[in-house]
């Protein structure tokens, strides 16, 4: 059988400094792998296995230089989490500046296409990888003041199956993981607010909010052998949110 085995392995993590992201980072951390993290703020993990790059995932140049010293230290990238993301205007998409959808398009999907194009060069030239993007459940379940986000969370699991097709040939398998009501840095605003979390709990049938370990579970799922016949897969970690009606 497949091995859920991290020991030796080689990982980017974008977004890297909180939240999802940082969860991804702890856990393959924790299970032995070495980890290279993106993100524009720094980072509090300090453990000789982890290094961190403040970068923007828009920054293609800098993106590149990140994957190219990556495998100068380490010879071979496992595998590429993108975690980077940022929320939306939070208004009827009438309402939203140009400049402003544009911004969360850029980084939420224009800079996971930037690091997915980087990183899978070099799994091409291996004849594997692993590629975990994060989407969220509003790709697909929508509520209203929240077309840039859900727009560019939709381009997320668009661009995983198209991902997943390109790079089948090479043995790197890409898929996603759409979280629901998960309780981040992002969201810790809202969900501090106990009407609101009681409210968003009452429609999750697990009965509670997400937690970023619970998605980074699923992450570590899909960037083990253990999901090699899995690609162009969106997996809900929502607690069953939307198998509601």
């Amino acid at each position: 059988m497949k091995e859920f085995n991290f020991k030796g392995k080689v990982y980017i993590v974008t977004g890297a400094s909180s939240g999802i992201g940082k969860s991804c980072a702890d856990q393959l951390l924790d299970s032995g792998a070495t980890v290279a993290g993106i993100d524009v703020t720094d980072c509090d993990i300090d453990l000789p296995s982890y290094s961190h790059y403040k970068a923007s995932v828009t920054d293609e140049d800098e993106i590149n230089k990140i994957a190219d010293d990556v495998i100068s230290k380490h010879g071979k990238i496992d595998g590429l989490v993108n975690a980077a993301g940022i929320w939306g205007n939070s208004k009827p998409f009438y309402e939203i500046e140009t400049s402003d959808w544009e911004k969360i398009i850029s980084v939420n999907l224009t800079g996971m296409f930037i690091v997915s194009k980087s990183v899978s060069k070099v799994m091409m030239s291996q004849k594997a990888g692993k590629i975990v993007n994060i989407s969220c459940l509003r790709s697909a379940i929508f509520r209203n003041n929240m077309t840039d986000y859900a727009a560019s969370k939709g381009g997320v699991v668009a661009l995983t199956s198209a991902m997943a097709l390109d790079l089948a040939p090479f043995n790197i398998q890409v898929n996603s993981v759409a979280p629901g009501f998960t309780y981040t840095g992002m969201t810790k605003n809202s969900f501090d607010n106990e009407a609101v979390r009681k409210q968003s709990e009452a429609l999750i049938p697990e009965g509670r909010l997400g937690q970023p370990e619970d998605i980074s579970n699923v992450v570590l799922f899909l960037l083990s052998g253990l999901s090699d016949y899995m690609t162009g897969t969106n997996v809900y970690a929502d607690g069953g949110y939307h198998i509601q009606k």
